[in-house]
């Protein structure tokens, strides 16, 4: 029998648009409270709208969660309000996809920090409180390409990998303090990722891709199972992806 997350805190990083957003209106559909992070304080202001319209409380911070003290700035304000996470949905990422000659060290950089550094430091930010109190949720939106190498996409997959890897020693390292880790790795997933830096809006081939929905009811699904069940890595593909 799957477990309620009534009134529990969820928080969940790049909450602004797609998958981030998705997740945390699933969840605060649950009944969870939620707290939302993203660089866009006015998209996360309307989110936060929507989310007390449901009747659960939400606390927007907005930042970098790829920056050190913007991350300690959000580990104090969630604490101020709520006392502690339960879920804590690592979602911030980007992408560029081309042959490896025509990246830059920026983009390697931009990449790695934001699919990577965002995980380590948010993790490493509220992991401690998980553990004293011998409960929490620790979910990874990762990817297909944390799992293949794919062609045109050699750092986007080392970013994925390597949180696919964090993701794996963690399960291993929380499992005795009763904390559960996830990791989803959709395929192709339509919403507003990689626009301008391998994707084009108005692509019709994005029509055929997941939803955000369909990501966000995967964490739902991760956060909701029975307390001697855990659920690692979930797998997810469109119908139509050629994998």
């Amino acid at each position: 029998m799957a477990v309620t997350i009534q009134d529990k805190v969820a928080l969940i990083t790049g909450a602004s648009r797609g998958i981030g957003r998705a997740a945390a209106l699933a969840l605060a559909a649950e009944g969870a409270h939620v707290v939302v992070t993203a660089r866009t304080q006015s998209e996360l202001e309307s989110l936060a709208d929507e989310i007390v319209t449901m009747g659960r409380r939400a606390l927007v911070v907005a930042g970098d969660a790829a920056n050190e003290d913007d991350v300690k700035r959000l580990h104090a304000e969630t604490m101020a309000e709520f006392g502690h996470v339960d879920i804590l949905v690592n979602n911030a990422g980007v992408g560029k996809y081309g042959p490896l000659g025509n990246l830059s060290v920026a983009d390697y950089d931009w990449m790695m920090n934001t699919n990577m550094r965002t995980t380590f430091l948010v993790t490493h930010a509220f992991l401690g409180e998980m553990q004293a109190r011998k409960q929490g949720n620790i979910v990874f939106i990762g990817s297909v390409a944390g799992l293949k190498g794919l062609p045109m996409e050699a750092v986007y997959c080392a970013s994925k990998h390597a949180q696919y890897g964090f993701a794996t020693a963690l399960d291993a390292e929380c499992r005795e303090h009763n904390i559960k880790v996830s990791y989803i790795a959709p395929g192709g997933v339509h919403t507003y990722f990689a626009f301008g830096t391998g994707r084009t809006q108005g692509d019709p081939v994005l029509e055929e891709f997941l939803d955000s929905e369909d990501v966000a009811e995967a964490v739902v699904f991760a956060v909701m199972q029975p307390p001697k069940s855990r659920v690692f890595l979930i797998g997810m593909r469109p119908m139509r992806e050629a994998l």
